[in-house]
């Protein structure tokens, strides 16, 4: 009976067993050493000691004490501060073992101590000496150029300095002055009992100075009126003659201080009478001087002219039969086209010149203009354009391969486009030739915002030609490693940068330098071909951006491509710098992600394993215990 009953026990003990293998095949393997901490041995302290040992502390300071504690077994560490042998109540050491000594501390001398809080038994002291205190006195001068200022330096605790202040030149000594408040008038002074750091600050006062300007004739002219300087200071006194009077001198106590009727009398020191002195003009005669550049015309009168001050002379300009006037100077400046110009109140020497041109025959009234086919850039079509039978009298028609040839539109990087005065160019390094626009849209429309309503109206006058550059610029081999560096720091995980380039837009007018733009109100659409090394099947392509914010700092941008070719890129911006061609491939991806999603589960399948197999062990072992209790028992 007995021996059926540890029969059944052991039937139990393997369902438990098995039942703990389906539920737990992970835990088993958490079974093994460390079930059993063994026993902790009691902690024990050996020895505190404190650094540093000796200290000379100022007052209304910190001093930081550090104590060490030794011990065995995860003993603590940690200590009581205390100070003792202060006077002052505002002198006390913090938890950390900082100690402040308080700015009223009498004590020449703390003991610090520290406590060990697991085993008072274990203390060490230190000993903190408290130096007598000294401060420090500092002059200033008000202003920094109004004097000078003696006695600064250190004093010690209840004793005295003695200061003074010297004015500079200019400059009258006004009082001393300590936070603000005026505690002497004389510029020696004894500032005793000091208890603390102070600055003393001697005030000095400008020494004002009179400026007194009278005219010789009020009736003959006018000056600037009488003022009051600072010593040491400038001033600029002008004349002004009346009509029929001319300005001779400024003199001061009959002597002549200058002819020029401004004159500027710098770093006054003391009071000054000026007088402006006028006269009677007299008539003066100027000179006006005509000429010719070129034949084709005459300017009447010619040559020099004499003419009073203040009158008036006219001058025509006349062409010649067959010529027309191309523009007039008059003192070296362009004036135009105009066929006449009056010299009013004349106020010194002048020039006048004109160019003149051949004028153009026009033989065909139905035939426009040489300039305005240039300015429109469109050759103009005529009967005999469209028939090689209409061709003038020995000019051959052109081959049939000739015109195929010439119709076949080769690949190119570069194309010019526009009406009027408005030139677009179009550079573009991943184009092809016969793609229209050279993959770029929307730029006549944006490209005209660029333009004021004062430009648009010129060249609508044919007066302002104007181009537009747009250039999309290979850059490879040519990025700095900086830009690269960016790029790769910002770019997503899993992006490649294939190829770097850049987008530029410029705005010229004709004999002005170029202006950059970096970015339009509205957006372009930019068509580029991948390049031959970059093509690859289940490949995407992105944009990565790289613009500068108003604030000069790095913006970085990430465009898709809106087309569904794999053989082109379609983004849209309104910005333009550099740019990177990135890509991803996706069959690459799948993989790794595959990769790692069955690495995952073979992980999972071991430890299940090694859980069965300490599970399916402790069932065997406990079996076999049985069954040997069970055999001895049978004996």
């Amino acid at each position: 009976m007995r021996r059926r009953g540890l029969y059944r026990i052991g039937v139990y003990i393997c369902m438990i067993g098995m039942l703990f293998l389906t539920a737990f095949p992970c835990h088993a393997a958490e079974i093994g050493t460390g079930a059993f901490p063994a026993e902790e041995k009691r902690p024990i302290v050996t020895a505190v000691s404190i650094s540093p040992g000796t200290v000379v502390v100022s007052k209304n300071t910190t001093c930081a004490f550090t104590a060490s504690v030794t011990g065995e077994n995860n003993y603590s560490r940690e200590v009581a501060w205390s100070v003792s042998g202060q006077t002052s109540g505002n002198t006390f050491i913090d938890g950390n073992g900082v100690l402040n000594v308080a700015s009223d501390e009498a004590a020449s001398s703390l003991v610090i101590k520290a406590v060990s809080k697991q085993d008072s038994n274990y203390s060490a002291t230190a000993l903190a000496y408290v130096q007598a205190s000294t401060y420090h006195i500092q002059l200033q001068a008000s202003p920094e150029n109004g004097g000078t200022v003696y006695g600064s330096g250190e004093v010690k605790e209840g004793g005295y300095v003695v200061i003074s202040a010297t004015p500079n030149d200019g400059f009258t000594f006004e009082g001393w002055l300590l936070n603000n408040n005026r505690v002497s008038q004389d510029s020696r002074y004894i500032a005793d009992n000091i208890r603390g750091d102070a600055t003393y600050v001697a005030e000095f006062k400008p020494i004002d100075c009179r400026i007194t300007v009278n005219v010789s004739d009020s009736n003959a002219g006018t000056a600037t009126e009488s003022r009051t300087v600072k010593y040491g200071e400038g001033v600029t006194l002008e004349a002004f003659p009346k009509d029929g009077y001319q300005f001779d001198s400024w003199t001061e106590n009959g002597n002549t201080a200058s002819k020029n009727s401004r004159m500027q009398i710098d770093k006054i020191t003391g009071d000054r009478t000026f007088t402006a002195v006028f006269k009677k003009k007299e008539a003066q005669n100027y000179t006006i001087t005509a000429s010719v550049s070129s034949g084709g015309g005459t300017v009447t009168p010619e040559g020099k002219t004499t003419v009073k001050e203040g009158t008036a002379v006219m001058y025509t300009i006349t062409p010649n039969k067959g010529y027309a006037i191309r523009t007039v100077y008059v003192d070296g400046v362009e004036v135009g086209n105009t066929a006449s110009f009056n010299f009013s109140n004349v106020r010194g020497d002048h020039t006048i010149s004109a160019d003149f041109v051949e004028a153009p025959v026009q033989e065909n009234t139905n035939t426009k203009a040489p300039e305005q086919a240039d300015r429109t850039g469109v050759q103009e079509k005529t009967d005999n354009d469209d028939d090689p039978q209409k061709k003038p009298q020995g000019e051959e028609a052109p081959k049939k391969e000739e015109t195929e040839r010439e119709d076949k539109p080769e690949p190119e990087k570069e194309k010019r486009t526009g009406t009027g005065d408005l030139q677009i160019n179009i550079y573009n390094d991943f184009a092809d030739g016969r793609q229209e626009n050279f993959g770029v849209s929307g730029l006549e429309s944006a490209a005209g915002q660029l333009l004021s309503e004062e430009e648009k109206r010129l060249m609508s006058q044919g007066d302002l030609p104007v181009a537009i550059d747009f250039a999309i610029r290979d850059r490879e081999g040519k990025v700095s490693q900086e830009t690269k560096d960016i790029f790769e720091e910002r770019k997503p995980s899993g992006m490649t940068i294939g190829r770097y380039f850049e987008i530029t837009l410029e705005k010229r007018k004709k004999g002005e330098e170029k202006e950059s733009v970096s970015e339009l109100a509205e957006k372009i659409k930019v068509v580029l071909h991948v390049p031959q090394p970059l093509q690859a099947q289940d490949r995407e392509f992105y944009i990565l951006g790289l613009h500068t914010q108003k604030d000069s700092g790095p913006e970085f941008v990430q465009l898709s491509d809106e087309d569904e070719n794999p053989d082109t890129i379609t983004f849209s911006t309104d910005r333009f710098s550099s740019y990177a061609i990135a890509y991803i491939d996706r069959e690459k991806e799948e993989e790794e992600e595959g990769k790692t999603e069955r690495e995952a589960v073979q992980n999972s399948r071991a430890k299940n394993a090694a859980g069965a197999v300490i599970v399916v062990m402790a069932v065997i072992v406990t079996a076999t215990g049985i069954w040997y209790i069970a055999g001895k028992r049978r004996k």
